[in-house]
């Protein structure tokens, strides 16, 4: 039996990095399970303010492949799962716990647990980039000499869209031997880190932290560009956008993505 789609349509999405009044419109569908009634359906929808979609209507202003929304996959005791996008960070908790509800009261099942996916923003740098700034090959990540990449790590005290504060372990790339970030973004990632911790924690977490991610144009001529990941601690949308324009300022900057927090036991925050 082929898949069964729900496609929706939403004007009340807000970013990460956004106010509540600047409003994102998004569309997105979700597999239909046996046995889910139109009711459902419905009742899922209101929750999350979309409208279900007709077949053949487009929706104004739609962002399309270059971003993804945040959502809470719910997976059944027997492994199905359905996925549902939240417009709001602040509704996490309280609309995870109230579709779980749904579902289980609709589908006469038991939901095993719930997962956070964090919204995803393919070229950022479009956006956040002044328009000023060109970009323009700077030096590598990657040192000149050695054998051995150096690497900058630390704990970093991080605020989760749980409304929890706990320590997130953070390694990428540097061109410094010291432990210290890489020398041309160093002040925009010390800011995006915020307070360090002491190490202690261990490496296990159920956390991915949000983050942006940098393609650096360097003057490698055998490898031009490279990547690096930058952790943001702050859960403010102001910081999240601040940290995004200071990356993307630097002319080493070719391509910004953003990846919002994602928690595989998100269900363990659920009332």
């Amino acid at each position: 039996m082929p898949t069964d789609f729900v496609s929706f349509r939403g004007a009340n999405y807000v970013a990460d990095r956004n106010a509540p009044t600047v409003l994102t419109p998004y569309k997105g569908r979700f597999n239909r399970p046996p046995g889910m009634t139109d009711a459902t359906v419905i009742e899922i929808l209101a929750a999350i303010g979309a409208t279900q979609l007709t077949p053949g209507e487009k929706v104004a202003c739609e962002t399309g492949k270059v971003f993804e929304p945040r959502r809470l996959k719910f997976t059944f005791s027997t492994g199905a799962s359905i996925s549902v996008p939240i417009p709001t960070r602040a509704g996490l908790i309280a609309l995870g716990a109230s579709i779980r509800g749904i579902l289980q009261t609709g589908l006469s099942g038991t939901i095993a647990c719930v997962g956070l996916i964090g919204e995803e923003w393919k070229r950022l740098d479009q956006e956040l980039r002044p328009a000023t700034v060109v970009p323009a090959p700077g030096i590598d990540v990657r040192p000149t000499t050695g054998l051995k990449n150096p690497i900058f790590s630390a704990f970093i005290q991080y605020e989760s869209d749980s409304g929890r504060t706990f320590a997130e372990g953070v390694r990428m790339n540097t061109n410094q031997a010291t432990n210290l970030p890489f020398s041309p973004y160093a002040v925009v990632i010390g800011t995006s880190l915020g307070t360090l911790l002491p190490a202690g924690c261990g490496g296990a977490t159920n956390t991915d932290a949000r983050r942006y991610v940098i393609d650096i144009l360097t003057t490698n001529l055998q490898n031009p560009t490279r990547k690096m990941i930058v952790p943001v601690a702050d859960d403010d949308a102001d910081d999240i956008r601040g940290i995004g324009v200071g990356l993307a300022t630097n002319p080493q900057t070719l391509c910004l993505r953003y990846y919002g927090e994602s928690d595989n036991r998100f269900s363990r925050f659920l009332p």
